[in-house]
């Protein structure tokens, strides 16, 4: 088989890119195992950035503007830049062309298989968090209609995220698959406790200090300042809140309300806002926190929850979403709607050394059930399905739309059961309610 991959997507720095660069770094390996090439479809201002591995094969593509800069918030993807990059697909001779999200998708022809990653419901549940302007959901919708329709599958990262999209899309099961993701490497329980120490103090953190950590983006739907009310009526002096999170992201980002929300509730100097950690660095602040807080209004994962509990690090996390199904029994939960309870779940940490102990433990063995190299697997074999034999599947065209087909396991890649006690609310509505999926 022939497989394309997008890899316009590779250099971005939130959670798009970090999926994309993981799973095709386990991706390759294992499709020249099986006698399969790997053709990447890349930008040229991201072939500088980026290192591929040696087995692929990469198509450096000319256009006016990086997709992962172009497919912001805004939407201002040009119309030629996208045909250009389906162009080199549709000229590449692929079997099957997969993009590891709709946020760099781009039309292709002449390619028998199209398979695309969709990673949550953001963006259908809540729009106005996503997009500062009509043209930027607008851009969004028809993208995401677009690779719906011309797809053959849909690979999502969560049974949590299918069933949402079952439901939201009116999908049938046998149209998704799951490949879940894992922690890069570098997540792992700290040794070097000097380079721990100077990690820190690079972002404004004292070595012995006990903080709360927070890893993601400062968009409005991560939920931030109703964490910052949380955390200034349940936190004792000696603890800080450390934010990061990319001040120059491409995405819609609210760091004007976080820091109005901090001075509002007199935590200047108590919560730290240190932009972009690289990995070696975010390593270190994951391996001294005394717990990673998550409050977002809605999840399709939630990596860093995983790179959290690789480090041994317990996890306070929002009922929303993928949250549960992810962290387990490895952390606290509450409502990211509702203050109180989110106060609560701090208080319940902060104040008892014996419970944040015994989260942790469960933290680093749950972490150990996430791997990038089973997700490889998984997507290969679901490649197989769709490409037996390495030729695309005979009699059947093109899907341009949604499949009515029967029912059925589909083979996911299953995580661990989620605990009884954590109820899981699909998405925040507006009045202040939740709406919950059993």
């Amino acid at each position: 088989m022939r497989l394309g991959f997008d890899g316009s997507c590779l250099a971005n720095r939130r959670g798009f890119g970090r999926f994309a660069r993981r799973l095709l770094a386990a991706l390759a390996p294992k499709a020249a195992e099986q006698g399969h090439e790997v053709v990447v479809i890349l930008d040229a201002q991201s072939a500088g950035t980026v290192d591929l591995p040696e087995s692929v094969v990469p198509r450096i593509v000319g256009v006016r503007e990086a997709p992962g800069e172009a497919a912001s918030a805004r939407g201002r993807r040009g119309l030629s830049d996208m045909l250009a990059m389906g162009r080199a697909a549709s000229r590449a001779k692929l079997d099957l062309m997969y993009f590891p999200a709709t946020y760099s998708f781009y039309p292709v022809w002449g390619v028998p298989r199209v398979v695309v990653t969709m990673h949550d419901t953001l963006t259908m549940e809540h729009p106005e968090l996503v997009f500062p302007t009509r043209r930027g959901r607008a851009a969004w919708w028809l993208k995401e209609w677009v690779a719906r329709r011309s797809s053959d599958r849909i690979v999502t990262v969560s049974e949590t995220s299918k069933r949402f999209l079952m439901e939201r899309l009116r999908l049938d099961a046998d149209r998704i698959r799951v490949v879940g993701e894992a922690a890069d490497p570098v997540f792992r329980p700290i040794r070097d406790q000097e380079a721990a120490d100077a990690a820190l103090a690079r972002h404004g953190v004292g070595a012995g200090s006990r903080f709360l950590l927070y890893v993601g983006g400062l968009s409005p739907h991560k939920n931030l300042p109703r964490l910052v009310e949380a955390f200034a009526a349940s936190a004792p002096d000696d603890v800080t809140l450390v934010l990061t999170g990319d001040f120059h992201d491409v995405f819609h980002t609210h760091v004007p309300e976080i820091r109005a929300a901090i001075t509002r509730h007199r935590l200047d100097g108590r919560v730290i806002l240190p932009g972009f950690v690289p990995d070696e660095d975010l390593a270190a602040l994951y391996g001294r926190a005394y717990a990673l807080v998550f409050p977002s209004l809605l999840e399709g994962f939630g990596l860093p929850a995983v790179e959290a509990m690789a480090c041994g690090t317990p996890v306070v996390a929002s009922r929303a979403g993928s949250l549960p199904e992810v962290v387990g029994d490895a952390g606290l939960f509450f409502d990211p709607l509702d203050v109180t309870d989110m106060t609560r779940a701090l208080g319940a940490i902060l104040g008892d050394p014996g419970l944040r102990g015994s989260l942790a433990a469960a933290a680093l063995r749950r972490s150990a059930s996430f791997d990038w190299g089973r997700s490889a697997t998984s997507l290969l074999a679901y490649f197989d399905e769709l490409v037996p034999g390495g030729r695309p599947e005979s009699g059947a065209g093109r899907s341009r739309g949604p499949r009515r087909t029967s029912r059925g396991a589909g083979g996911e890649l299953g995580l661990n059961e989620i605990p009884r006690d954590a109820q899981l609310i699909r998405s925040p509505v507006r009045g202040g309610e939740s709406r919950r999926s059993g």
